[in-house]
């Protein structure tokens, strides 16, 4: 029997062909996560490929960027603003199982991609498409890029982070992107398993809002009852603050404030502390967890898990501030070593905070095989992370680099039913762009 050690094992994909149209981030993070899954993924760009190849390039049209978010996949260039380009999607697209597409609103159905006119060529074809803003409603025709939806979303306020110049600072990495990737794929996957029981393809409709809504869950539901004394104070005092022209900043605040209040004991164990050679954080959810921290910090006098106690009591909210000056100076008089030590010795739950370029040598990140060595057929040697998840029998791979622009043209349309003297006829009037 197969296991996820023998090289010749096949992904639980195996045999399934996806057409990516794809660009940017979340269409294209789908695209690596179900080639990682095995299946065969044609990343369908235009003649001069897809515009995020130079984001921050040093190598013209092999950005790291665009790398980063391609690898496993093949690139079939093609024109599809000439008849003959769209014509020759329309031939080859009874080959491939699902379509995924994530561009602006209006643009698949005038590039001739649009779902009706697919689906009516190949009634099995599983059809994802990703949108900003979803597909109904006043904001469904605008286009999205990931700041954009998440800011929307109430991501960005939530993030509570400012700029220097005391303006709204966008997340990294791009949460909306990814999820919305990942949420596309698990679709995917519920597709084919509902074709194969029944024959019929479906069309899937992904958004960066509906993403960004789903991962806030407690943030956006509502509640009467919880609501009354927590939510709807501070949506009043904030609309008010923002018709006084309030800062970002002071609206932050307000709802710091509420949060703070609202979210159990305060958070002197859930939070991130400067040491004396860098930075930790404590992740302390429960009261077993909280108590091993006091521990550790000496903070035993600390009160805030007795039962009663009153976070928005006045005074009770000074002596927070104090206890929490305490664990400050405490943190700080030690190196990131020592406390990682001495918390995870009371099963506390720690961290060092690090920067991600220093991630790939981290020997934990090795220990686990995460980052997989490959050779780029224009940039050379690289080291990428790895599939985001492993199977016992059919194993996920990262199933080689991003492609180079129009390196496997021809190979795919070859796939599709196009002869040779139909395909050299497409390379010679400029349809197709095919890498030697």
């Amino acid at each position: 029997m197969a296991n996820a050690t023998d090289p010749n094992a096949k992904g639980a994909l195996d045999g399934i062909r996806v057409l990516a149209c794809t660009q940017i981030v979340a269409g294209p993070f789908a695209g690596i996560v179900l080639s990682d899954f095995g299946a065969e993924v044609v990343k369908l760009e235009p003649i001069e490929g897809e515009g995020y190849r130079n984001s921050g390039a040093v190598v013209p049209k092999e950005g790291k960027r665009f790398q980063s978010l391609n690898r496993g996949q093949k690139s079939l260039a093609i024109d599809l603003s000439k008849p003959e380009g769209r014509e020759a999607i329309h031939r080859i697209i009874k080959s491939f199982d699902v379509i995924l597409i994530n561009y602006r609103p209006g643009v698949p159905e005038r590039m001739g991609l649009g779902y009706e006119e697919l689906s009516a060529i190949h009634p099995g074809l599983i059809y994802c498409n990703i949108t900003g803003f979803g597909e109904e409603g006043p904001w469904a025709d605008k286009g999205a890029t990931d700041l954009v939806a998440s800011a929307y979303s109430g991501l960005v306020a939530g993030d509570d982070k400012l700029t220097e110049e005391g303006e709204p600072a966008q997340l990294t990495p791009a949460i909306s992107d990814y999820v919305t990737g990942l949420a596309c794929v698990a679709s995917i996957n519920a597709a084919l398993y509902h074709r194969e029981q029944t024959g019929l393809g479906q069309r899937i409709d992904g958004a960066l809002l509906r993403s960004a809504l789903a991962i806030q869950d407690v943030y956006v539901m509502r509640q009467a009852v919880t609501d009354a004394v927590l939510r709807d104070p501070m949506v009043e005092k904030v609309n008010a603050a923002r018709a006084n022209g309030a800062t970002y900043e002071e609206v932050l605040r307000i709802r710091r404030d509420y949060r703070w209040a609202g979210a159990g004991p305060p958070r002197l164990y859930y939070n991130g502390y400067n040491c004396s050679d860098g930075q930790i954080v404590l992740g302390c959810l429960t009261k077993a967890t909280r108590n091993g921290a006091r521990r550790v910090l000496g903070m035993e006098h600390d009160r805030t898990d007795e039962e009663g106690f009153d976070p928005w009591d006045a005074e009770n909210i000074k002596q927070v501030h104090e206890w929490k000056a305490q664990v400050q100076a405490t943190i700080r008089a030690h190196t990131v070593a020592y406390w990682v030590e001495k918390f995870s010795a009371e099963g506390v739950p720690v961290a060092p905070v690090q920067i991600p370029e220093e991630l790939s040598e981290d020997e934990h990140v090795k220990a686990l095989g995460v980052m997989v060595d490959m050779e780029h057929p224009v940039t050379g040697p690289q080291s990428v992370v790895g599939p985001i998840t492993r199977m016992s029998l059919t194993p996920t791979r990262a199933q080689g680099p991003s492609p180079a622009l129009g390196q496997h043209s021809a190979e795919t349309l070859a796939k599709g039913g196009l002869s040779d003297a139909e395909i050299a006829k497409l390379r010679d009037a400029g349809v197709i762009l095919q890498r030697d």
